[in-house]
């Protein structure tokens, strides 16, 4: 079968998607600046929680008629949840004052006609950094990118310290409830949406506000050369797969000289975690980057670490090679200006106190990259936003590739059975810049590409070699143990 021609459209070919099983939806990136409280802790956890700005949002409607929700996407977590529109934090001065806010959107179950409660099924999740959410299930429509799934289980949260609901697409085994039941990933496939339990993520660079997800797809003009897989690591007590661990086995920071510095020493095992927007590394390792960078820790206190801002504008050249699976696994270079942040200046002009003596402190910025607690450690967008990621729930395998930021083109392919397809990307990053102009938020209407096409091995341009590589046996033996603490924590630090 040739490939069908690139197409790129809104709204009206939502059911050619659909008929090609690939259901393609944008995703926007938020800024909020939560109020600076001034107390006897002046910094509280809010502030550590949404500092950082940012977080991808997608843009759905649940019930019937519609009500339209923007909800955290979210890959460390796995329950699809919203918040009531009663909920505490939606309703509460005080708590909105404590939590630095109040709701983005919210549903009402007593609108919509399709909506059942599942009383005997209490919804209760909590995260890394102490947030959380409780309520009940409910069942009722969806609507994602202009495909309706039909009565699928969510969370209606009725209180909750986070301002806005979250669309898990983690592993079912990973729900927030003793009774696993089929998630939005597992009911997609079981209503004939997508061929397989698959998807693909592009969240594109720091200074452009618009990403893509397919479920069931992959699209080859977001990613630089091919896919190389790696195996996903299961709980190593009971097989089971609760995250999206994967072994980290070389990071190394690149001068423009030439030089490079070795910041990894073993293997690492890191969760890919779309709903974290930093990423936690283990301590030794985080500190020796911070020495390169000339970096000011300040996490004890403010939550932040601070850098000079001339990284952001990347007059340095420097770059991290974040390697997968050994030698011969995917590499991902990540420029030193997508994992600095220019969030500082704000809070500074609010009262935010920072440490005496930096020779950049009137050109701050914060640096993506923290110091990881409990022994779990996390790839955020401050790294994601310089990979295409193919995560295969049912092969257990993460496909990894260099991502083509700021493409304006798509050639969208079907993931089969078979799984992740050899298919490899454009020979070289693209240049242009692309700008936010036109481009609606969550608030707006997000534009859905839905090109799609089934790949053919014949096709000389897209194929290539999708290599699974594995790490050694003990590896994976002491990674996977990590991998298990996870799964029993629940995976997923929101940093707003």
């Amino acid at each position: 079968m040739r490939l069908l021609p690139a197409l790129v459209a809104v709204g009206g070919t939502a059911s050619f998607a659909a008929a090609q099983r690939v259901v393609s939806m944008g995703i926007g990136k938020t800024k909020r600046l939560p109020p600076l409280h001034k107390r006897a802790d002046p910094i509280l956890q809010e502030l550590h929680n949404n500092v950082t700005g940012g977080g991808y949002y997608a843009e759905v409607s649940v019930g019937t008629p519609p009500q339209t929700v923007s909800l955290i996407l979210d890959t460390g977590s796995s329950d699809v949840w919203v918040l009531d529109s009663n909920a505490n934090l939606c309703t509460s001065s005080r708590m909105q004052e404590e939590n630095g806010g109040g709701c983005i959107a919210t549903f009402n179950p007593s609108e919509s006609s399709t909506y059942t409660a599942l009383s005997d099924t209490p919804f209760q999740i909590a995260y890394l950094d102490g947030s959380g959410a409780n309520g009940t299930y409910f069942q009722d429509h969806i609507n994602i990118g202009g495909t309706e799934i039909q009565s699928l289980q969510m969370g209606l949260a009725e209180e909750s310290t986070i301002n806005s609901g979250l669309l898990g697409i983690g592993y079912s085994a990973n729900v927030a409830t003793r009774d696993q039941y089929p998630n939005i990933i597992d009911t997609l496939e079981a209503q004939g949406l997508v061929t397989i339990k698959a998807y693909s993520l592009w969240l594109n660079a720091y200074s452009a506000d618009m990403g893509t997800i397919l479920f069931g797809g992959v699209d080859t003009e977001k990613f630089v050369d091919e896919l190389i897989a790696v195996p996903v690591l299961p709980d190593s007590q009971t097989g089971i797969y609760h995250s999206f661990t994967v072994t980290l086995s070389s990071l190394i920071l690149n001068y423009t000289d030439g030089s490079t510095e070795t910041i990894i020493q073993q293997p690492v095992p890191v969760i890919l975690d779309s709903g974290t927007t930093l990423t936690y590394l283990p301590p030794r390792m985080t500190y020796n980057i911070y020495s390169a960078l000339g970096a000011v820790d300040d996490t004890s206190y403010t939550g932040l670490v601070y850098v000079d801002c001339e990284y952001l504008r990347n007059e340095s050249g420097l770059t991290f090679d974040f390697q997968f699976g050994g030698r011969g696994g995917p590499l991902v270079r990540v420029p030193v200006n997508e994992v600095v942040l220019d969030n500082v200046r704000e809070y500074i002009e609010l009262g935010l106190p920072i440490p005496p003596g930096m020779p950049f402190a009137d050109d701050v910025c914060s640096l993506g990259i923290h110091p990881g607690d409990q022994g779990i450690y996390l790839l955020g967008d401050t790294f994601l936003r310089s990979a295409y990621v193919v995560y295969d729930l049912e092969h257990h395998e993460v496909a990894i590739a260099q991502a083509n930021i700021n493409s304006s083109r798509s050639n969208v392919l079907e993931i089969t059975r078979e799984g992740i397809p050899e298919v490899s990307g454009v020979a070289s990053q693209v240049t242009a810049e692309q700008t936010a102009t036109g481009l609606p938020g969550p608030g707006g209407n997000l534009p859905t590409v839905t090109v799609t096409a089934s790949p053919n091995p014949n096709n000389d341009e897209n194929a290539g070699p999708k290599t699974l590589t594995t790490p050694p046996t003990w590896e994976v033996a002491a990674i996977a143990a990590v991998a298990g603490l996870s799964g029993l924590m629940g995976v997923g630090l929101f940093v707003l």
